[in-house]
């Protein structure tokens, strides 16, 4: 499995797209369209997967679903949050928009891609990690020494917490690919999280 990552937009959110078998998978399509595109490449995508539904990593998710003709996956506690964002004024004048199949914690399958999904609540209440073989796509739960902020709509910092705990008990090998900045090793990281105070 290939990954191509790239940071996009003003918060430098990391888009992922992994491809394999000449297929691929795209996480977290936060801005500009025509850079996820060439990401793409000749690849046939076969969804998009969300961490999360802040704005940062969803604000290309029509666009890009409308230009291939595929489906989004997001956990159902950010649904609410997916539609208040697209209230803004900007996007007043579309009239439809993807419709998300709901996440869930457990195994999922979409083509060759095999993931698992662990729902860590507190940054938003639907946030999720995802892993796939040995990465571990974690959204704004955790970064390279730094873990999301739980102080905004649908956040919870005691979610948050729990949520710590339970990436605490993934394997320390695991390679964390945030959703903001670089990428990391979980174990490397598990002494930072443990001591973290929210």
């Amino acid at each position: 499995m290939e990954i191509i990552k790239r940071p996009l937009g003003l918060y430098k959110a990391n888009c992922y797209v992994l491809k394999q078998d000449n297929l691929s998978l795209i996480i977290d399509p936060g801005f500009h369209s025509r850079h996820i595109i060439d990401m793409v490449g000749d690849t046939t995508p076969l969804a998009v997967v969300l961490t999360h539904g802040h704005c940062d990593h969803v604000s290309a998710l029509d666009e890009i679903c409308e230009h291939y003709k595929i489906p989004a996956y997001l956990h159902k506690g950010d649904h609410e949050l997916l539609q208040l964002i697209r209230r803004r004024p900007s996007v007043y004048k579309k009239k439809m928009f993807t419709q998300c199949i709901s996440l869930h914690e457990g195994s999922l399958e979409i083509g060759p891609f095999k993931f698992y999904v662990y729902h860590t609540p507190g940054h938003s209440a639907g946030s999720v990690c995802l892993q796939i073989e040995n990465h571990l796509f974690t959204g704004d739960t955790i970064f390279k020494q730094n873990v999301g902020n739980s102080d905004n709509y649908n956040g919870n910092a005691d979610d948050l917490r729990k949520s710590l705990d339970k990436i605490l008990q993934l394997d320390d090998a695991l390679l964390v690919e945030p959703g903001h900045k670089d990428s990391t090793i979980l174990g490397d990281e598990k002494n930072f999280i443990m001591n973290f105070n929210i």
